[in-house]
C-alpha cells in the first residue's frame, strides 16, 4: 500500500516553547537548549505528541469534516531535533482506519496508527478550562528503582485560543477532550513519571464514545516494569479514556571528577609549561583535559558555545583550589571574528586541544548518509581549519612552535556497525592534518586514536568502563607531554 505526502513542517525552539504552555510539559529536554545538550540528543528535541497533533492537523485539514478517535496508537521511533523538516504521510487502510507517518530526511521517526469512531454531531467540550502554570513548573526527578507502585494524578491544560493556533484543523474538527487528554499524556511522561530524565517510546489510548463532558483529572498509575530497558508501562484512565503510554529512562548528565579529585593524581609540575587552548572544554573530556592540566601547573583556557555556566563552574573549581583556568566564548562553525589568538593576557598559547564535536550517532542507511558525514566534517574538518588559520595567520605563531592535539577515534582500527560516516570523517581529519604537519614542520600535531570513554555522549551504553574518563586522558596526556620534551 502506498503513503501519500500530506503535508510537512518545520520543528522549531519557538513552536516547543509555545506547545510546552498548552501540554504543561516543561522538561528541558524540549525547551532549555543548555540543559539539554548534556541529555541523550545532545540538543532539544520536539515533544514526540506535538508531532502527532502536527500530523492528525495536516490529516484534517485535507479531509475538512468533524470526527471522533475511536483508538489512536503511536510508535516514537527516533527524535526530532530543532531545526529538522519533517515530512507527513498517510496511508487509508479502511474507511474507519488510517496510518500516518512522519519522517526526517526519508528517515521514520513516528508510526500513528487512527481508527475513527461515529461522531453523530456531538463535538464534546471541557467542563472546565485549566489555565497553563503561570511559572514555569520543574519535572519530578525519579529513578527506575522509585517509580514501584507509583500512581498519581494530574490536572489536563486547556488553553484553546494557543491550541487553535498550533492546530487549527484539530481544534476545528476534533472533540475538545479528546485533544486535551492526548496533551495530558505528554505531562505524565516528561514531568511525572519518568519525569525529568523521560524518553516517550509508544502509546495506546481508547476514547470512550458519546461522552459530552470532560473531568479535568487524568490519573496514571504503573502496570509494568523492565529492567533491562529501564522501561515503563503506564496505564492512564480518564472519564473519556484509557489506554497505556510506553517510556524508557534516559541516562543523566555524565558528573566528570572534580579538579580536587584530580589533584592528588597528577603530579605538581607535570604539565606547568603549558599554556592550553581547550576547545570544547565544559564538558566531557574537554572538561577533564582542562582540569588535569590546570592539577598539573599549566593553564587552561577552556571555550563554549552555549554552556557558559558549566565552563564557568569549572574555570571556578579550578581557580578557588589554586589552578589558573580562564573562560571564552567561540563558535567552531559560525567563524566570528574574535581574537582567539591572544585569549590569555601577555602569554602565548603553547598548546590547542580540539574536542569540538556534535552528536556522535549511529547511521541507519544501508550504505551511506551524507548529511551525517557532513556533519561530522562542519565540525571536525571545517571548524578545525578556521582555528588552525586563525594561529597560522598571527606573526606570532606562525613560525613559532607550538602543539596541537586533534583526537581521532580507535573505531578507525575497530570498525563499528552504523558508525561509517563518523569513521570517514575522523579518517579525513587524519589526513589533513599530515599533510599540515608536512607544511609546517615547526608546529607538533598529535593525533591519538582514543578509545570510547565515559561522558553524556556515551552513557547510555552497556559498557563497563575499565578505568575513569580522568585516568584514560592522563595517560594520553602524559605519554605526550613525554614525546614532546
Amino acid at each position: 500500500m502506498n503513503w501519500h505526502k500530506i503535508g510537512a513542517f518545520q520543528a522549531d525552539q519557538e513552536t516547543s516553547c509555545r506547545f510546552a504552555q498548552v501540554s504543561g510539559d516543561y522538561n528541558p529536554l524540549h525547551v532549555d537548549p543548555v540543559l539539554a545538550r548534556r541529555y541523550q540528543f545532545g540538543t532539544t528535541v520536539m515533544h514526540g505528541v506535538n508531532g502527532v497533533l502536527k500530523a492528525l492537523d495536516c490529516m484534517l485539514k485535507m479531509h475538512g469534516c468533524a470526527v471522533s478517535i475511536d483508538t489512536v496508537k503511536v510508535q516514537f521511533v527516533r527524535p526530532v531535533l530543532h531545526g529538522d523538516r519533517v515530512d507527513v504521510f498517510s496511508q487509508q487502510i479502511t474507511e474507519q482506519n488510517f496510518r500516518l507517518r512522519l519522517s526526517v530526511q526519508e528517515r521514520r521517526v513516528q508510526d500513528i496508527d487512527l481508527t475513527f469512531g461515529d461522531q453523530s454531531g456531538i463535538k464534546p467540550e471541557l467542563v472546565t478550562y485549566q489555565p497553563g502554570s503561570s511559572e514555569t513548573p520543574q519535572p519530578a526527578d525519579l529513578h527506575f528503582d522509585n517509580t514501584k507502585d507509583l500512581d498519581g494524578m494530574l490536572d489536563l491544560v486547556w488553553i484553546p485560543d494557543t491550541i487553535q493556533g498550533l492546530f487549527p484543523h484539530v481544534k476545528r474538527f476534533l472533540p475538545d477532550n479528546q485533544i486535551a487528554v492526548i496533551l495530558g499524556l505528554t505531562q505524565i511522561v516528561g514531568m511525572r513519571c519518568p519525569g525529568l530524565h523521560s524518553v516517550f517510546t509508544g502509546l495506546s489510548v481508547h476514547f470512550k464514545q458519546k461522552v459530552t463532558a470532560c473531568d479535568k483529572n487524568l490519573k496514571f498509575t504503573i502496570l509494568h516494569r523492565d529492567n533491562r530497558f529501564s522501561l515503563v508501562t503506564i496505564g492512564i484512565t480518564h472519564n473519556t479514556a484509557s489506554g497505556e503510554i510506553h517510556a524508557l529512562f534516559r541516562p543523566e548528565p555524565v558528573s566528570q571528577e572534580t579538579y580536587t579529585e584530580l589533584q592528588t593524581r597528577v603530579p605538581r609540575n607535570q604539565f606547568v609549561d603549558q599554556k592550553a587552548l581547550i576547545i570544547g572544554g565544559s564538558r566531557g573530556i574537554g572538561e577533564v583535559t582542562a582540569k588535569l592540566i590546570a592539577a598539573g601547573g599549566g593553564h587552561s583556557v577552556i571555550t563554549y558555545n552555549q554552556g557558559e555556566q558549566d565552563a564557568q563552574g569549572i574555570a571556578n573549581d579550578i581557580r578557588s583550589h589554586g589552578g589558573r583556568c580562564d573562560v571564552l566564548s567561540y563558535n567552531v562553525l559560525s567563524g566570528q571574528e574574535i581574537d582567539i589568538t591572544n585569549c590569555i593576557s601577555n602569554e602565548r598559547i603553547s598548546h590547542i586541544y580540539y574536542f569540538a564535536s556534535p552528536l556522535i550517532e549511529k547511521g541507519d542507511r544501508l550504505v551511506w548518509d551524507n548529511a551525517v558525514f557532513q556533519k561530522y566534517c562542519n565540525f571536525y574538518l571545517t571548524g578545525f581549519a578556521a582555528l588552525i588559520e586563525k594561529f597560522l595567520c598571527n606573526a606570532a605563531y606562525g613560525k613559532q612552535p607550538i602543539t596541537v592535539f586533534v583526537p581521532s577515534t580507535v573505531f578507525l582500527e575497530q570498525p563499528q556497525n552504523g558508525f561509517t560516516e563518523y569513521i570517514a570523517a575522523k579518517a579525513a581529519v587524519e589526513a589533513f592534518v599530515q599533510q599540515l604537519s608536512a607544511k609546517y614542520p615547526n608546529w607538533i600535531f598529535h593525533l591519538p586514536r582514543l578509545p570510547r570513554m565515559l561522558t553524556d555522549q556515551t552513557s547510555g551504553l552497556n559498557v563497563k568502563w575499565a578505568q575513569t574518563t580522568a585516568a584514560t586522558m592522563l595517560d594520553v596526556l602524559s605519554s605526550l607531554n613525554t614525546s614532546t620534551r
